[in-house]
């Protein structure tokens, strides 16, 4: 009588597969990799999307079409005036950026004449350099300009940083900018 042997007892149903796949792991610097190609990605977009909106957009009028041979302009003073009449139409299309200097309100209270100037009949003119902020809130707040007078300029002074202001805009958006404000002192 012969031993059965463990291959012969088995059936091809309950083979087990023994072999040992080895564990794939992705590397750190892959990783890494991939974590700053990624942040990179996001950081274009986002900066793309902030300045997409700022922007001016400019419109494009197509360029005249001759049908003919006789529209077509025939020498080079006709040439020239069509030129210049489709620069003057492109140029009309564009919107126009609005740009304007800071100035002070018309509701703004007039400064206080002192009183002891007033008496003498003292006057004169305090040029003021006003830093005003995109909102047309004075900043910083200065005389370039002296009257000659200490209590004229402390006057205008005091005014001057209590004013609001219509602040300077360029290319249709409020900006920081400085202005200089003339304010006279006359005596009646």
């Amino acid at each position: 009588m012969s031993i059965p042997t463990n291959n012969e007892y088995r059936t091809p149903d309950t083979v087990e597969d023994t072999t040992v796949e080895p564990r794939r792991t992705t590397s750190p610097v892959l990783l890494m990799l991939l974590a700053l190609a990624v942040t990179a990605a996001g950081l274009v977009w986002w900066t793309q999307s902030r300045h997409a909106g700022t922007e001016t957009p400019v419109a494009t009028l197509p360029a005249p079409v001759a049908d003919d041979a006789a529209n077509a302009p025939t020498n080079e003073r006709a040439a020239a005036t069509a030129d210049r009449k489709r620069a003057e139409r492109t140029a009309a299309a564009r919107p126009a950026s609005i740009s304007r200097d800071a100035r002070p309100l018309a509701s703004n209270a007039e400064p206080k004449y002192p009183a002891s100037m007033l008496r003498a009949g003292v006057g004169g003119t305090v040029v003021v350099l006003a830093e005003v902020d995109a909102q047309g809130h004075p900043i910083d707040v200065r005389v370039v300009e002296r009257s000659g007078e200490r209590d004229l300029d402390r006057a205008a002074l005091t005014a001057v940083r209590q004013w609001r202001f219509e602040p300077a805009m360029r290319n249709g958006k409020a900006i920081a900018t400085s202005v200089k404000v003339p304010v006279d002192f006359k005596p009646i």
